[in-house]
């Protein structure tokens, strides 16, 4: 997950897979709640007084076998009647809750398997009661010993009733207590997993913002670097780190820095050749007569001396003012080349042939002064679009320079290098001199910058504006100590 969009997406499918969980976890617990609910209401509400009825009337059906029935025998057929009344009352609505849709398969097992227990009982007492009918009390003597056994059964059989009836009632009771219990404690965890849930998301929530605004931060250093650069500061760069899209947008923005710088200091170079161009013209046409003058006078001056002894000295002044005048001139027509560079007039140009005629002109010149020139030309002939003057006029540049560097350090190689890369043809001239320092690299081609002693400080400054002019670049690597290496590329015809 690198790019912005996809870690936001992660951050709220977090959030919304929070909510998914509380939510369904409220529902099943809703649902849970639900159905106990309407098992109470349907089931136990109905059923739980019931028992409570026939325990009553069992309870007076007992109470009237033990004491004195005998004086009132209807009574005894009524409460046994209403007994049996509140016993299928029970069974009809135990019937009706069996019944129920959405209720649990065996939730009344053992209710039904209670009140058919007493009906059993009730139906095992109907012989004892007809016995009981033929008896009628006596005023001449108590009851005959088989009369009273089957009333002592009776007696017992329903107080067996009774118990059950009891036990009955008390089961619903214990079911509809456990039923509460089991609600009460659904909607305490419901209340609690809503209060857990609801915190969490709150909390993943707060951290999700925190964490987008975290994300987002590197936008802000975006939107200050760009202002920056709007106001002028081309130099700004900033971190390329966050997430992709982040990433690239800074790596856009410093490569539109670099641009813009890259083309403002061409634009402050162009206007400053131009200016440099038009004062090289006006100075160079106002020396170059006075110039002639004192070389020609200084050249006079010297016959009239002679060549006897005594002027010597004089002679050898004249000498070094000749000299240096002639220096002065080739500064002043260098100047003057300059200021008139013309615009190249393009061709299509064998590039081995310039190296090869350019070795030939100064191989001889450079073994004198023990620097060794190697020539490698490149395969197939590279043919580029070139002024094939103006190019050996910058190659020669860049052989003078890479010799003068190959001196410095007592003697070595100077490689001149040509071949084709794709659309462009690349002239290398490699040497094996003292390097340049990394603060003299950076002013390299700034025109009148120079670390030679006499030097115009225009040569390489000519050498660029010449590869510029025919859409090529020009650029340099060296490493101190060890060689510098010009690179010339050109488009290839």
């Amino acid at each position: 997950m690198r790019t912005l969009s996809a870690r936001i997406l992660l951050g709220f499918a977090a959030l919304t897979i929070t909510f998914g969980i509380i939510a369904a976890t409220v529902v099943v617990n809703m649902r849970e709640v639900e159905r106990e609910i309407h098992l109470l209401r349907v089931g136990y509400v109905p059923l739980a007084p019931l028992p409570k009825e026939l325990q009553h009337s069992q309870e007076e059906l007992s109470k009237y076998l033990n004491e004195g029935f005998e004086d009132d025998p209807h009574l005894l057929v009524s409460t046994r009647n209403h007994r049996d009344f509140a016993l299928r009352r029970l069974q009809t609505v135990l019937a009706q809750t069996e019944k129920t849709p959405d209720l649990p398969e065996h939730e009344f097992d053992v209710t039904r398997h209670h009140v058919d227990t007493i009906q059993s009982e009730i139906d095992a007492t109907t012989p004892y009661y007809a016995h009981l009918n033929k008896f009628r009390p006596r005023t001449d003597g108590d009851p005959t010993p088989e009369q009273q056994e089957s009333l002592n059964r009776l007696r017992n059989a329903e107080k067996q009733i009774l118990l059950d009836a009891t036990e009955l009632g008390g089961t619903l009771n214990r079911r509809v207590q456990t039923k509460t219990s089991l609600l009460e404690d659904n909607e305490h965890k419901l209340r609690v997993y809503t209060i857990y849930f609801g915190v969490t998301a709150v909390l993943l929530g707060l951290f999700i913002t925190i964490w987008v605004v975290f994300e987002l931060r590197p936008l802000h250093q975006l939107r200050a670097a760009a202002r920056q650069v709007a106001a002028g500061d081309y130099g700004v760069r900033i971190r390329e780190r966050g997430p992709t899209e982040v990433k690239d947008l800074a790596r856009e923005l410093n490569s539109m820095a670099r641009a813009v710088e890259e083309r403002e200091r061409e634009l402050v170079r162009s206007e400053r050749l131009a200016a440099i161009g038009k004062m090289a013209a006006m100075i160079t046409h106002e020396v170059r007569n006075p110039l002639s003058s004192i070389g020609l006078n200084t050249e006079l001056l010297e016959e009239e001396l002679g060549d006897d002894k005594e002027s010597s000295d004089a002679r050898e002044l004249c000498r070094s003012i000749h000299r240096e005048v002639d220096r002065l001139t080739a500064i002043t027509e260098e100047y003057l080349s300059f200021a008139r560079l013309p615009k190249p007039k393009v061709a299509p140009e064998a590039v081995n042939a310039i190296a090869d005629q350019l070795a030939s002109f100064v191989r001889e010149d450079l073994a004198v002064k023990k620097v060794e020139l190697v020539l490698e030309l490149g395969a197939g002939e590279p043919t580029a679009l070139v002024d094939a003057s103006q190019l050996r006029q910058c190659l020669i540049n860049l052989v003078r320079n890479a010799s003068e560097a190959v001196i410095a350090k007592g003697g070595g190689r100077v490689t001149l290098r040509t071949k084709k890369a794709d659309s462009r043809v690349v002239i290398e001239v490699e040497d094996e001199g003292v390097g340049i320092a990394p603060d003299v690299l950076e002013r390299l081609f700034d025109p009148f910058f120079s670390t030679k002693e006499g030097g115009s400080g225009l040569g390489l400054a000519l050498t660029q504006q010449i590869v510029k002019d025919h859409g090529g670049d020009l650029a340099v690597a060296s490493t101190l100590g060890r060689g510098t290496t010009f690179t010339v590329s050109v488009p290839a015809a």
